[in-house]
């Protein structure tokens, strides 16, 4: 396999998982540094206050970047290293940071792309209903403005948000993200709707506030099917499944994608979902729906799939592969979201009787050695 000649060799990192300092310099709490107070959430314990402590490593991080030979940088501001309350005064240092970031980059000949935001939503403005809030895109608006004056004399390139579909589907469906909430399905695609309007008003944010021509994208998850042969009826099963809108679930690439590219929600997302949609207006998508220069997709599994003559799931056997979180002990439990299929386990394996048949969705399927585990049937 080769590359073109002009391919991009980047590396990209979220300022929670990576940044540390969680409370320096005049920094204000994010949801996640709340969500990991207890230690009860992530795996052992962990959290993000000291992480990889790139805040106050940075120039040595810099050097591996350009020791390995890497042209690019995609890195996430903290909302609330900028904006410590979410809204209203600026924080210097917090900004002081970044500048200092992004020089360090540029003189090691590293392009700089910078995602606004990558799910450390502030927890004051969580306390006044977060994405719920009808507020939230002008939040996101005035944040957006603060960062670009401050960086695009020397940063072109801007990521809105990154995958929705994780701080929606997981922090407000499943619980298992920060903020940690289990929401029903339709204050659930509210908030996935709120978001939808904060990036076309970051897009307009970034175009009006930019001192140097900006490229603007976004970054949602993408799912991906793959056909598990050449066949057309194969490879028309893995389009169908890719283009499809899951019920009860955000895990799709047509739901967000559709109002951001061609300003509607799908169809088939519509009778689907119902009554839960949330109220909108045709406005709406006039701001939703702006002008990219580019769609980037964040894909961290890869699902196999298949026709055949039954529109059923196809019962499969769990991979042992299957991440922690979806299991409670020796039971398994069910995720809120996820594309539709589901796996049967009928080994003891993770349950106690091996008479006794699981039924867990396809997303719970790990990509470690695992992606041609599952199939989806059409």
């Amino acid at each position: 396999m080769s590359f073109p000649e002009k391919f991009t060799w980047g590396a990209a990192a979220s300022a929670y998982q990576t940044e540390g300092a969680w409370n320096s310099d005049g920094k204000g709490l994010s949801v996640w540094d709340m969500f990991t107070r207890d230690g009860s959430h992530i795996w052992e314990g962990h959290s993000g206050r000291d992480a990889c402590d790139h805040y106050h490593r940075y120039q040595s991080d810099v050097a591996l970047l350009k020791k390995i030979g890497l042209q690019a940088y995609r890195f996430s501001v903290s909302w609330t290293r900028v904006l410590p309350h979410g809204e209203g005064r600026a924080n210097t240092k917090g900004l002081d940071f970044y500048d200092r970031l992004v020089d360090e980059l540029l003189a090691a000949g590293i392009q700089p792309w910078v995602t606004l935001f990558h799910w450390d939503y502030p927890y004051e403005l969580f306390l006044r209903g977060g994405w719920l809030n009808p507020e939230s895109p002008e939040w996101f608006a005035r944040y957006t403005t603060a960062v670009v004056k401050r960086l695009s004399d020397r940063v072109s390139h801007w990521i809105t948000q990154s995958d929705p579909q994780c701080f929606i589907g997981l922090g407000y469906g499943t619980g298992e993200h920060a903020p940690g909430l289990k929401l029903d399905f339709p204050e659930l695609l509210l908030a996935a709707h709120h978001s939808l309007l904060a990036h076309g008003r970051s897009v307009q944010a970034i175009r009006a506030a930019a001192r140097t021509k900006a490229l603007v994208g976004w970054a949602p998850s993408g799912t991906v099917f793959y056909p598990s042969t050449s066949s057309p009826e194969d490879l028309e099963a893995a389009r169908h499944a890719t283009l499809a809108v899951h019920p009860g679930s955000l895990w799709n690439n047509t739901w967000l994608g559709d109002p951001v590219i061609h300003g509607r929600y799908p169809e088939d997302g519509l009778r689907i979902h119902g009554k839960a949609v949330p109220k909108h207006s045709a406005s709406d998508f006039d701001i939703i729906r702006q002008p990219l220069d580019f769609s980037a997709a964040t894909s961290s599994r890869a699902f196999r799939s298949r026709r055949t003559a039954a529109a059923s799931r196809l019962p499969s056997r769990l991979p042992p592969a299957t991440p922690r979180r979806f299991t409670s002990g020796n039971k398994l439990r069910k995720p809120f979201i996820g594309p539709p299929g589901s796996l049967v386990n009928t080994t003891n394996s993770l349950s106690s009787s091996p008479k006794t048949a699981s039924l867990v969705p396809i997303s719970s399927v790990s990509t470690d050695g695992c992606m041609t585990a599952t199939e989806w049937t059409s």
